[in-house]
């Protein structure tokens, strides 16, 4: 997601190793299912396993559990792991039936219902803080993160607005972010410019701002700039899954497979960045690596689906796409993507996936949609030339 999620961004101040191909149930309540790793071994997880054992000491502390439940949200973050979203719901239960609910409940469990893409209730929820404290600055730029995915482009510029008064920088980078998609580049990246001028190096705002501007760049055709600002991003975080994931993704646009696996590698437990390192595997070549890998990722939509979980209908939609070569099912997944999400990403995917089934019409949403973005993003343009035939050509900036 574009905006990395403002929910943890602001808050925050289920993988398997199995290699089936189709979801296993256990015939014995004796069978090991899954060796998991020890998450001891670093910071967050020893301040979630802290936190754990002071709130079984003090069970009625909210402070603690909001504490506990944030971090869950940042781990889910790094990890992709749907159980710490599941966590931190459990978390945050006791003070969710309190009249009204406290704000900082609902913000987090905003949090959880945007990563899960409940995109209404989550707004709902917001309203909610909204009523009681306005002007939240947490609440407003969660609001306009989820307008701005689903193509809601007026309400997303209006929560920004809300931002201006009380912090100047995120709110630059607010609206940047939302004008560079919705006809605008040059002057988002500019307001993007705006924004990481004014914020301290190092912090989780600057390494949003770093990965929007990369990312904005990327969209106007500036890869080696785009490049640049991912890099200073990982190099303030090695970890940061999200600067991961589209450095990943413009490597692989430019035919560096071998460098998204050096990038990757040890990145096996993210669906996302499994998904990456396999596709890059397959154009490297390393067919003993991709055959694991896709069995395992086969293994974890299968899973996904069995549970209802659809948050990764454009993850998947890629894998049937790129590494399964079923480009009906790809089309299918994206056509539902695109009814949730709306960012260049799920441009690209729909455009792609109609062009590989042979059914240029169903790009139609996707290529209006980019008519209206007015981007200069190579792959786009390139995918836009190939439909030319079939379906009415864009016009925009690239005219």
């Amino acid at each position: 997601m574009r905006w990395r999620n403002t929910a943890w961004l602001l808050i925050i101040v289920l993988t398997t190793g199995t290699t089936w191909a189709e979801a296993s149930r256990p015939v014995d309540d004796q069978q090991v299912l899954e060796q998991l790793p020890r998450r001891d071994n670093d910071a967050l997880n020893a301040g979630i396993a802290r936190l754990q054992q002071a709130r079984l000491r003090a069970p009625q502390d909210m402070d603690t559990a909001l504490k506990l439940a944030a971090l869950h949200l940042q781990r889910f973050h790094r990890d992709a792991d749907p159980r710490d979203l599941g966590r931190a719901e459990a978390v945050l239960a006791p003070w969710l039936a309190a009249q009204p609910v406290p704000p900082r409940v609902l913000l987090l469990r905003a949090s959880v219902r945007q990563s899960n893409h409940h995109f209404p209730e989550a707004i709902a929820d917001l309203r909610q803080v909204l009523a009681q404290q306005p002007g939240d600055a947490q609440a407003l730029l969660m609001l306009a993160s989820i307008h701005q995915v689903r193509g809601n482009y007026e309400e997303a510029k209006q929560s920004c607005g809300g931002l201006v008064i009380q912090d100047p920088p995120i709110a630059s980078l607010c609206l940047g972010n939302v004008i560079a998609v919705s006809g605008q580049p040059l002057q988002g990246l500019a307001l993007i410019g705006r924004g990481i001028d004014g914020l301290p190096p190092g912090g989780t705002e600057y390494l949003w701002a770093l990965a929007s501007r990369g990312e904005t760049l990327a969209w106007l055709g500036r890869s080696a700039e785009a490049e640049q600002s991912f890099r200073a991003g990982l190099k303030l975080d090695s970890r940061d899954a999200y600067l991961k994931t589209a450095l990943a993704d413009l490597l692989l646009q430019q035919g560096r497979p071998a460098e998204v696996i050096t990038l990757l590698r040890d990145d096996s437990r993210n669906d996302n960045l499994l998904l990456r390192l396999a596709i890059a595997e397959k154009h490297a070549g390393r067919s003993a690596d991709l055959i694991a890998h896709v069995q395992d990722l086969k293994a974890r939509f299968a899973a996904a689906a069995e549970r209802g979980d659809r948050v990764h209908l454009r993850e998947e939609a890629r894998f049937n796409l790129e590494l399964l070569n079923e480009a009906e099912t790809a089309l299918q997944l994206a056509e539902a993507n695109w009814q949730v999400q709306k960012e260049v990403a799920d441009c690209r995917l729909l455009l792609a996936a109609a062009l590989a089934a042979g059914q240029p019409r169903r790009a139609a949403p996707a290529l209006q949609w980019l008519r209206n973005a007015k981007l200069l993003d190579p792959q786009l343009l390139q995918l836009q030339r190939k439909l030319a035939g079939d379906v009415q050509p864009v016009r925009g900036a690239w005219a």
